[in-house]
C-alpha cells in the first residue's frame, strides 16, 4: 500500500533508496553479501522489507553464488521471498551465463590450466545437478564458445560424442575442452567419465579436432583427467 500523501513511507523504503545511491557511487565495493541480495530483491519484491529474506538466504546457502545456483523450489521456501523473488534471482543467474557467452567475452586466449579451471568452476560449481560444459577453441586456443550441452540428474549426465562434435563443426573448432560437475562432492572420475573421454577423443581425432582435457568440478576443486593420465 502506498504511503498517504504528506506521510513518510515505511523505513525500509528509505534504506532501499540509500542502497541504490550507494551502488551508483561505488558499485558493490565494500558491501556485505546480504546487502547485495537485499538490493537485488528490492527490484523483485517492491512492497516488502527484503533484508530478512536476504539474510535468511545467506544463512541457508552461505554465499551469493550458492544462492544464485540454488534450485527455484528451494529459494521459494525462504520466508518473504516468494515465486517472484526466486524467479528474479534465477534471471540474474542466467544473465551471467548470457554475459559470459557474448561475442565480446569470447575470443580470449586460453593460456593456462588455471584459466580453464576458473572458467569451468565459474560455470559449474555449486549446481544441484550434473551439467556438461564444452569449450570450443580455434587453432590458436582462443575461445569460440562455451555451451552447456546437457543437464542431467543429481548423479548422471548422458552425453553423446556425436552431439559434441556436431556443435564443434558448427563452431569450426580445432580443439575442445569438456567439463562436468559432480554434485555429490567427489572429484574422482567414474568409469563412465573415462569411457566418454576416450570415445570423444577418438571420434574428435577422426575429424582433426583435438580434445585437450576433461575436467571434473566438485567440492570446490577441479580435477583434470589429462593430468591423471586417464587419456
Amino acid at each position: 500500500m502506498a504511503a498517504e500523501k504528506g506521510k513518510p513511507g515505511p523505513d525500509y523504503l528509505g534504506h532501499r533508496q540509500r542502497l541504490k545511491e550507494r551502488f551508483a557511487h561505488q558499485g558493490f565495493s565494500g558491501w556485505q553479501a546480504y546487502e547485495i541480495l537485499e538490493l537485488l530483491l528490492g527490484y523483485a519484491v517492491p512492497r516488502r522489507d527484503v533484508k530478512p529474506p536476504a539474510k535468511e538466504l545467506l544463512r541457508q546457502f552461505k554465499t551469493v553464488k550458492r544462492v544464485l545456483d540454488a534450485p527455484s523450489d528451494q529459494l521459494q521456501q525462504v520466508a518473504g521471498l516468494g515465486p517472484g523473488g526466486a524467479r528474479f534471482l534465477k534471471v540474474c543467474r542466467e544473465l551471467i551465463s548470457v554475459y559470459l557467452e557474448a561475442p565480446e567475452a569470447l575470443r580470449q586466449s586460453i593460456t593456462s590450466p588455471e584459466q580453464v579451471a576458473d572458467i569451468c568452476r565459474g560455470r559449474l560449481e555449486g549446481l544441484p545437478r550434473e551439467e556438461f560444459l564444452v569449450l570450443f577453441l580455434d587453432n590458436r586456443h582462443r575461445l569460440l564458445a562455451g555451451e552447456i550441452l546437457h543437464r542431467g540428474t543429481v548423479d548422471m549426465s548422458v552425453v553423446y560424442p556425436r552431439e559434441v562434435l556436431t556443435r564443434a563443426l558448427q563452431h569450426r573448432a580445432a580443439a575442445l575442452i569438456v567439463a562436468h560437475n559432480h554434485p555429490g562432492g567427489s572429484c574422482n572420475p567414474s568409469a563412465d567419465d573415462v569411457r566418454l573421454t576416450e570415445d570423444l577423443q577418438q571420434a574428435a581425432a577422426t575429424l582433426g579436432i583435438r580434445l585437450l582435457d576433461h575436467l571434473i568440478v566438485a567440492d570446490r576443486r577441479v580435477i583434470s583427467l589429462k593430468e591423471l593420465g586417464k587419456f
